[in-house]
């Protein structure tokens, strides 16, 4: 499990991210053959294995959905999310649909700039009704579900009105930071909550929520949920250091410490770490 939310924090760095409700989307470079094929054969793989049933590890769920983002195929992505929420829906628990709806609401964000002038308002709303569903089916309690949707409705522009939930949204999150897949997923609440701050002229607050962040503006180009730091003090940390339980009461991983992680044994007399 906790490979596949390495994996996970690796791929999903969106270079166009939620900006491209605002500009214009990024195109593959079309030179680069190479690369194109590697995304493509990864997106193939891990669509094959969310269409033969409903992934029992989540995580697979969003390797997908990062993998049709950094494909810029949001628009495909959002169609492949929804037939297998349909097609699998009478056998999914509400707090597995609220998965669906949020990666189908993120990646609709993403796309939004690509719909028409005419349609797009009416798509954006679809959009957030999209994300309310899916903070209702989780109770409010599923962490990836509240982040999204709290990244989403902070980068809407303010016609939308979603400021309140946004902050609300955020706020959340920051209170159950134990609940997020790792410490690298509060870097992003943290920028938003400033640029939140910084829309309503808080700018010591902004400052505040910014140093938290680890950004050093509120110019940055792509959204990162990467577990791996970069500090003055401490240098580079490729996952928050943590201590994991691997079998219980016998063996233990320590993470977060230089470039690899380290297993340890527990004797048999319980008194040395082997």
């Amino acid at each position: 499990m906790r490979t596949a939310i390495y994996l996970l924090a690796a791929l999903m760095v969106f270079g166009v991210f939620l900006t491209n409700l605002r500009g214009t989307p990024a195109r593959p470079d079309p030179g680069n053959h190479g690369e194109v094929s590697s995304v493509r054969s990864e997106l193939e793989y891990l669509k094959a294995v969310n269409s033969a049933a409903p992934p029992r590890d989540p995580q697979l769920l969003f390797l997908l959905m990062a993998q049709y983002s950094n494909a810029n195929l949001q628009d495909e992505g959002a169609e492949f999310f929804s037939a297998r929420l349909k097609e699998f829906g009478p056998r999914l628990a509400d707090t597995q649909k609220a998965l669906y709806l949020s990666a189908i609401g993120l990646l609709r964000a993403q796309h939004a700039s690509s719909v028409s002038l005419l349609h797009r308002v009416g798509y954006v709303k679809e959009t957030i009704a999209i994300l309310e569903q899916a903070k209702q089916l989780s109770g409010g309690k599923i962490y990836v579900v509240n982040w999204i949707a709290g990244i989403v409705h902070t980068e809407l522009p303010g016609i939308f009105h979603q400021r309140k939930p946004a902050e609300a949204e955020l706020a959340w999150c920051v209170e159950n930071a134990d609940k997020a897949p790792h410490a690298g997923w509060l870097r992003e609440v943290y920028y938003h909550l400033g640029k939140l701050a910084l829309a309503e002229g808080e700018q010591a607050q902004a400052r505040d929520y910014l140093a938290r962040s680890g950004y050093k503006d509120f110019e940055r180009p792509i959204t990162l949920m990467t577990p791996f730091s970069e500090e003055v003090a401490s240098g580079h940390t490729f996952a928050p250091r943590r201590i994991s339980e691997i079998v219980p009461g016998r063996v233990y991983a320590l993470s977060g410490f230089e470039f690899t992680e380290y297993y340890f044994v527990v004797s048999d007399d319980r008194r040395e770490l082997l």
